[in-house]
Formats: structure tokens, sequence, C-alpha cells
């Protein structure tokens, strides 16, 4: 990779190395300061996986309990509960934290979720398909992912994003390694931990794959995780835990980047936006099961009907926030490999649009955000972004182009 091609790549490397280098520098602002990093999203893992510690494992899903927890943690006295509402066995990850201070745990665990989603990029760069000579380009790809908004969003509120992330590229790696029973397990483990809500579309693009030892290893993965669970904290909790998904004490959908983002930010809450949403979610679901349908029958185009399916799955997801969107910065990374491997001249149409779907992606996550701050309301924009790239890369890969919308990609060897 020579001339232009080598200049963009280094363009993009240094734009994404200068993102990064401004999260690290919030990141710096926020850390001495008590009353943030002490009512972090992290402070609700924190306070779960200390009453465990102190024997007082069945009261994790408590309201009363952790918001008195919280306050003995350091958190201001009038601030809102942020709940623990991830399975039982996730407080087991963060048991370690416990030994140190609120402050000093938020620290670490922010910097363990950068550095498990840098590994999961790094990861998915070294499975995924590359020209020859496109040292540059890997680079570029790796920084351009590792900079989306959703990973400043995870790295400053200390969420759980990053072992969903390493899970995915894990799998991915193990799939292009045809260890289909490995890729099932891992991803199950890597988001069952914490965030199963958001693999409903990958499930359904597994079982449209027919890859029965995947779902084998999913399965194997989802009932040691719930065996971990009911270890933790009995029957008790695990039904606890389910209460707690049922009325979630913190899930309001105008937040929401999904299709419950869209229907409940535009509408409000209600029948209406509940039944739209059902319908978003049930399409989405079946455009990645048709996606993993059609990557079965041509195994070449495992990397784009991954991300569509990816895509999907937020989509389909009933709570998405903005730091679950690090989830897509893997199978970005691998599409963009299989997209340079194939064109004539890089950046070909497909890349382009895609790197610009990427950084359009990202701007929007922080107008919504700042929408959020500010007022609360106002049509999320995120969600239509995200409709845009998996199903338009959905119908792609069905068509069986393999290209992305602007671009499409004819697959050697194949017809």
């Amino acid at each position: 990779m020579t001339g232009r091609p080598r200049l963009i790549c280094w363009l993009l490397a240094g734009l994404g190395a200068l993102v990064l280098v401004t999260f690290i520098r919030d990141w710096a602002v926020v850390a001495p300061q008590t009353s943030l990093n002490r009512t972090s999203d992290f402070a609700g893992t924190y306070v779960a996986a200390t009453l465990w510690r102190e024997g007082r494992g069945s009261q994790i899903y408590s309201l009363p309990v952790e918001e008195q927890a919280l306050r003995e943690t350091g958190a201001p006295a009038g601030h809102s509960d942020i709940p623990f509402e991830n399975p039982p066995a996730a407080l087991l990850v963060a048991l370690p934290t416990t030994l140190v201070d609120g402050g000093a745990a938020w620290a670490l665990w922010s910097w363990l979720q950068l550095l498990l989603v840098a590994a999961a990029v790094v990861l998915a760069a070294r499975a995924a398909p590359w020209p020859a000579r496109a040292a540059p380009l890997r680079v570029a790809a790796c920084l351009v992912a590792l900079a989306g908004t959703g990973t400043g969003l995870l790295f400053l509120e200390g969420q759980w994003d990053g072992f969903a992330v390493l899970g995915l590229a894990a799998a991915y790696w193990a799939w292009r390694g045809d260890r289909s029973f490995a890729a099932g397990l891992l991803l199950a483990l890597g988001i069952g931990i914490a965030k199963p809500h958001l693999a409903l579309g990958l499930a359904a693009f597994v079982i449209g794959r027919r890859d029965w030892r995947s779902l084998a290893g999913a399965l194997t993965g989802a009932a040691a995780l719930l065996l971990a669970s009911i270890a933790a904290v009995g029957i008790g909790g695990v039904e606890s835990y389910v209460g707690a998904l049922l009325q979630p004490s913190n899930s309001p959908v105008r937040e929401m980047l999904g299709f419950s983002g869209l229907f409940g930010s535009s509408l409000g809450p209600g029948r209406l936006a509940d039944l739209l949403t059902l319908a978003g979610g049930a399409a989405a679901l079946a455009a990645a099961f048709w996606v993993g349908a059609r990557s079965r029958l041509r195994p070449a185009l495992l990397e784009p009907a991954l991300f569509a399916a990816t895509v999907l799955s937020l989509l389909a997801s009933p709570h998405l926030l903005g730091h679950d969107l690090t989830l897509l910065a893997p199978v970005l990374v691998a599409l963009l490999g299989w997209l340079a491997v194939r064109a004539r001249d890089w950046p070909d149409a497909a890349s382009a649009g895609l790197l610009a779907g990427w950084i359009i992606l990202s701007a929007l996550a922080l107008l919504d955000l700042a929408g959020q701050q500010s007022s609360g309301t106002g049509i999320r924009l995120v969600p239509v972004a995200l409709i845009c790239l998996g199903f338009g890369t959905a119908a792609a890969v069905i068509r069986g182009s393999g290209g992305l919308p602007g671009g499409a990609v004819a697959v050697p060897g194949e017809g």
C-alpha cells in the first residue's frame, strides 16, 4: 500500500488516536471528582459486589438496600440510585474491585473495560482477511473502531461492555478457525455475563446458519452462567434478578437507542410505542436469521453477515445505550479487512461508505446524548443510523453481493 491510500490510512489513524487522547483527558478530569466517579454506572456493580462480600447476597436487587449502600460508598445523599440489574454471576467478576474504595474501583474498572475493547479490536484484526502489505490499513481500522463514541462513554461510565465486545471478537476468531463450539461458548460467556439482552439478533444469526455446534456451545455457556448465578445468590436471588428485568427501575425508553428508543422518543411511553418496538424487533431478528441462512450457503460472506447481525441485534435490544455501541467495533474491523481484500483500489466505495457510516453513527450518538442531557426529549437519531447500517448490509448479504449500501462488492469465485 503506497501513495494516496497510505496517506488516507495514516490520516484516519491520526484522527482515531486524537479522539482516544480526548477520551483519556476527559477521564482524567472526572477521576478526582468523588461526586462523579462514585455515581457512575459502575457504582451499582460495586455496591452489589460489596453486599455479596458482606454476606448480603440475597439483597443485591433490593432498591432500598442499594440506595443505602450507595451512600455509604461516598455518593451524594441526593443522588438517584444506580441499580444493579445484571445477572448475579456478574458480581463475582467484579468482586476483586471491592478490595479498594469506590473511586479507585471505578478507575480500575474503567481501564479494564478500555483494555478489553482494545484487545477485542486487535483480535478481530488478526483474524480478519487483509490484502498484502496492509499494515497501515490494519492500524487505521483498529484506531478508528476503538475511537467510537461508545468507547468514550464506556470508559467514563465504567460499564460492562468490554466483556461483551471481547466475547464477540473471540467468537469471530473461532468461526474463522472453524471452531464452532468454541465460538458459541465464547459468545455466550462474553455477552451473557452482564448483557444477554444484546445477543438476541446474534442468536437468530446462529440459528439461521443452522450452526448447531455453535448453538450447543452457546447453551453450554448460558448453563454455566446460570449455575454460577445460583451458586452465588441461590434460586431466590435469580428470581429477584428476573423480577428486576421485568420491572426495571432505571430504563426510560426516551433514552434508549434501539427501536424502543426510536418509538419511545417520538411517541412517548405507551401501548403504540410498545407494539411498534415489538414489530421492529421482530423484523430485525428475522433479518438476522436470513443473514445467517445466507452466510451458511456462502461461507465467504461471514464478515458482512456478522456485521449486519450485530447491528440488528443492537436494534432489537429493549435496553440499548451509547456505551453498547462498542459491540460494533470488532465486526467493523473484520468487515473493513474483508472489503479491502476484495477491492481493486482502496478506499473503494463500500469501504468509504462503511467508514462514513461509523463516523456518522458516533456523531449522532453525541447529539443524542446532548439532547438527553439538555431536555430529555426529541427523537433519537442513532436508531435511524443503525437501521440504515443493519438492514442495508443485511439486504446486500441476502442479495449475495456482500457489499454495503453505496458499493456492491462481488465475491471472487462465487456466481
